[in-house]
């Protein structure tokens, strides 16, 4: 890894993540195996337990293993949860942050979509941002911390990818539910720019390779509702995609507001390298079937998933151009 300051490259020998065992952070380290990773709660191998709301234990831990620069997708992203303990979470969200950025070590921080309302998304790095939620408000402050200590903010939305059991992001869960029978109810009328974890990692490591901070987008290229989404898991793992049943938003009856048009584009990183971060959804989802299909009962696939063919496009997404 490399990290370019004022156009001259210098080897980045060390990298720390913080916040490790999570979707994101567990990606991270697949894209950088060297790195050194940490975990609060969630315990899973060759990652060392921190509390990085213990600011002295963070810096000590800083000070051993010295590195260039420290990822921190560390978070408590639960939105209900957060939406009716705004000063946990608070707390939880933030406190992790402020001990590493005291460090004075180059940090990358993640946020995502929820800082905007969704009235008029995909958005751009300099559209105005406007949360509905705590959850929301909490990821302003924390780009504003970070940025204003010299960081470097990565934006993304609708995560999902591999992931250690229990596996809580959307597509693993809903593979999950669709397996068992169904159904599989979803917001029809949330629409996001749904982003492959793994690819995510890369983006980020080379963001952090050139250095220089600032806010960064990392979002898919599809612009999809849950529903969309929902139905292509399914049929790209071979399940039933008339499981997948649509209802709206206000229906669920959930205490946070979500912003219902949102995704993100990825203006600054495509200028500055040249190409999309992230793979089209169907690809993503292929690789993870590839990846998974061992595991899943073999009656749920169909023979052209276990021999690898790749289902016929159908109901393919928009561009977040």
């Amino acid at each position: 890894m490399e990290q370019r300051q004022a156009g001259v490259a210098r080897a980045v020998v060390r990298v720390l993540v913080i916040g490790a065992s999570g979707l994101v952070g567990q990606a991270l380290m697949r894209a950088a195996p060297a790195a050194t990773g940490t975990y609060r709660t969630r315990a899973l191998p060759g990652l060392r337990r921190l509390d990085a709301a213990d600011a002295a234990a963070t810096a000590r831990l800083v000070e051993e293993v010295a590195p260039d620069v420290i990822l921190c997708p560390a978070a408590q992203p639960d939105v209900e949860w957060c939406e009716r303990h705004p000063d946990e979470a608070r707390d939880a969200n933030l406190a992790p942050l402020r001990s590493v950025l005291r460090t004075g070590v180059p940090v990358v921080a993640f946020s995502s979509d929820y800082v905007f309302d969704g009235r008029a998304g995909p958005y751009a790095e300099d559209a105005r941002r406007s949360p509905l939620s705590v959850y929301g408000a909490i990821k302003v402050a924390l780009e504003d911390e970070t940025l204003a200590a010299g960081g470097t903010v990565v934006r993304t939305t609708g995560v999902f990818g591999g992931e250690a059991p229990p596996g809580k992001n959307f597509v693993l869960r809903a593979v999950r539910t669709l397996t068992a029978g169904g159904p599989l109810v979803v917001p029809a009328d949330q629409i996001a720019t749904p982003t492959y974890a793994d690819d995510l990692a890369r983006a980020t490591h080379r963001v952090a390779e050139r250095g220089g901070g600032g806010l960064w987008h990392v979002g898919g290229p599809d612009l999809l509702s849950r529903l969309e989404l929902g139905r292509l898991v399914a049929e790209v793992f071979g399940l039933d995609p008339s499981l997948v049943r649509g209802t709206s938003t206000a229906a669920l009856g959930q205490a946070a507001a979500r912003p219902l048009r949102g995704g993100l584009r990825n203006t600054r990183y495509r200028d500055t390298f040249g190409a999309d971060p992230v793979r089209p959804v169907r690809a993503a989802l292929e690789q993870m079937r590839r990846a998974t299909r061992d595991s899943l009962p073999r009656s749920e696939l169909d023979e052209r998933s276990r021999d690898g063919e790749a289902p016929a496009a159908e109901g393919e997404g928009r561009r977040a151009r």
